[in-house]
């Protein structure tokens, strides 16, 4: 039996060569479907956070400090706190006191705030995108005594994240994928929140400070982004919780306690 013979310049192909063809990149092409669908399937979800990016909107509500700085509110009977957090990768504290030294605000004042908002799972924040310049209106009337709950000791395991990028900035903004930037973004001020996940989902939150409710952001980043474990009181405000942590009892999960470990981590640039 004679074999084909082609070269590339004639005008025909012999049809060993042309059948063998369309079998190979018929082959190749299911091949690469099929590895595109299981690369799909196996990749991080997302959660359903929004960023409302470009869409300045105002809340009118008392100023509050903890467990964090924010905005008590009231929609439809039901009293809730949007936290505050500063343009960019920075907290709310240094804004927050431009407007107090210019307007004499202090906690518990009515204002009214604009910025861009972000939320998740019906917890809402505001960015105050445009500075000291995000004050609209203060007014004279001052808050009630507010109801802070104390719940008892508790034990969690979870993840801290910064909770600009994980409620809606970035999208995913938790584990290592985002380690760099949770750090980065804290270490500007940003309050560190464990987030409790159950069966893949967050589920809980709670901020982290001090016995004193001073800030530990700079204490906890070695462990942002990574699971731990902690233990402390809590306390609820509002539609928030808090958790009084002592850094030296920071454990990573399913190890043992590393709260005086030189854990390495990175800082995003």
């Amino acid at each position: 039996m004679k074999d084909d013979f082609y070269v590339g310049w004639s005008d025909e192909v012999p049809k060993s060569y042309a059948s063998s063809a369309k079998v190979f990149f018929t082959v190749a092409l299911l091949a690469m479907i099929g590895i595109g669908i299981l690369y799909v399937n196996n990749q991080k979800g997302y959660i359903d956070s929004v960023y409302e990016y470009g869409s300045l909107q105002e809340y009118s509500g008392y100023l509050v400090k903890d467990p964090i700085w924010g905005l008590r509110v009231e929609e439809k009977g039901i009293i809730k706190t949007i936290p505050l957090v500063g343009f960019g990768k920075m907290g709310p504290d240094w804004t927050l006191s431009k407007m107090m030294e210019t307007h004499d605000l202090k906690e518990g004042t009515m204002v009214t705030l604009r910025g861009m908002v972000f939320h998740y799972q019906g917890k809402y924040w505001m960015e105050l995108t445009e500075k000291e310049n995000s004050l609209v209106s203060a007014g004279s009337q001052t808050m009630l005594v507010r109801d802070i709950r104390m719940t008892g000791y508790k034990e969690l395991s979870g993840e801290i994240v910064d909770p600009k990028c994980f409620f809606g900035v970035m999208n995913p903004a938790d584990k290592a994928i985002h380690r760099s930037c949770a750090i980065r973004c804290i270490s500007g001020g940003m309050p560190p929140l464990l987030a409790i996940r159950e069966g893949g989902k967050f589920v809980d939150y709670y901020f982290l400070h001090g016995a004193e409710m001073e800030s530990i952001a700079q204490e906890i980043l070695p462990f942002v982004g990574i699971p731990i474990k902690v233990q402390g009181e809590v306390a609820t405000y509002d539609d928030w919780k808090s958790i009084v942590v002592d850094v030296n009892d920071i454990a990573l999960a399913n190890s043992s306690n590393v709260g005086s470990s030189n854990l390495a981590y990175s800082i995003c640039q």
